[in-house]
Formats: structure tokens, C-alpha cells, sequence
């Protein structure tokens, strides 16, 4: 049954350990930062419920991993053809195992990029909070991804607080 195959698909890419490249205190699933995604999504969408795509979209946006790896945005930034390679992997990967990621609309793809990044900065955040001074430079690194992305009202307010209490940590 293509169904079950699906859920318990996408149930082992929530299993995926991110920032396997850093040194954590904690080291958080492909799982609980979709769920965090998630929330910052509903946060993002305040005055009107995300769409069924949107939320779609979000619970598999990292599916993948289970097959490629968490690799760094910095290093697909710095690489455009390791970026492309990936991407065209992740994509072949997806379809041999019958998961489509819904599609969404331009609006839907920067609330999702916007969740994204801001997760990673919450994620910085609580690190930094626990001592972890290494994750200084990735929360500035999405501080500024997030300011180079087109402004979502309710983001920027987000942002505004995550650089305010960054002073206090």
C-alpha cells in the first residue's frame, strides 16, 4: 500500500539528527524542527489559517534528508553545483518513494523560508542561552539571510524580538 509506505517514509526522515556538524547541547530531529516550523508557520499566518499546501509543504520540506544528510546551508551557498546536485537528488529520491511535496504559491514559499530561518535562530538562541558561544555566528548568519528576504510584518517583529533578547543572552 503506497499510503503506508508514505507515512512510514517520511516518519524515519523525522529521525534525521540536524547539526551534525556543530557541537550541541542538544541536538534536535528532522522531526521536532518540522514541528517548530510548524508552529512559527501558524505564528506567521496570525490573522488566517496556513493552507492544507502550506502545511504540507512544511512537514516535508526536510523529508529528504533521510537520504542526502543535513548539509549545511553554508556550504550549498558556497557551492552552487553541490547545491544543484543535491537538490536534484533530494527531488529523485522523493519520487522513487511516491512523496510529492505539495505545491504552494510564492507567498506560501517565503512564510515557509521565513519559519525556516527563524527556527534556526530560536534553535541558536536557546544554544547561545545554554552557554553554546559557537552558535553566535550562525544566528548572525540567519539574522542576515532573514533581512536579505522579501519583509513579512509578523517575521520582522519575530526577528526584532530574537536580536533583542540575543543581547541579553
Amino acid at each position: 500500500m503506497v499510503a503506508h509506505h508514505i507515512i512510514k517514509t517520511i516518519r524515519h526522515g523525522n529521525t534525521v539528527k540536524r547539526w551534525h556538524t556543530r557541537r550541541m547541547h542538544h541536538y534536535e530531529t528532522v522531526g521536532e524542527h518540522t514541528a517548530n516550523v510548524l508552529t512559527i508557520i501558524f505564528a506567521l499566518c496570525h490573522d488566517r489559517n496556513p493552507s492544507a499546501a502550506l502545511i504540507g509543504a512544511a512537514l516535508m520540506h526536510d523529508t529528504a534528508e533521510q537520504w542526502v544528510g543535513d548539509v549545511p546551508a553554508t556550504a550549498k551557498w558556497e557551492s552552487p553545483a553541490l547545491k544543484e546536485a543535491l537538490d536534484a537528488l533530494e527531488e529523485k529520491k522523493l519520487r522513487d518513494n511516491w512523496i510529492q511535496i505539495p505545491d504552494i504559491t510564492e507567498d506560501e514559499r517565503l512564510v515557509l523560508k521565513w519559519a525556516d530561518m527563524l527556527d534556526l535562530c530560536y534553535t541558536c538562541l536557546i544554544e547561545l542561552d545554554m552557554g553554546n558561544r559557537e552558535m553566535s555566528d550562525v544566528f548572525n548568519r540567519g539574522v542576515e539571510y532573514l533581512k536579505g528576504l522579501e519583509p513579512h510584518p509578523v517575521g520582522l517583529s519575530l526577528l526584532d524580538a530574537l536580536v533583542k533578547e540575543r543581547r541579553h543572552v
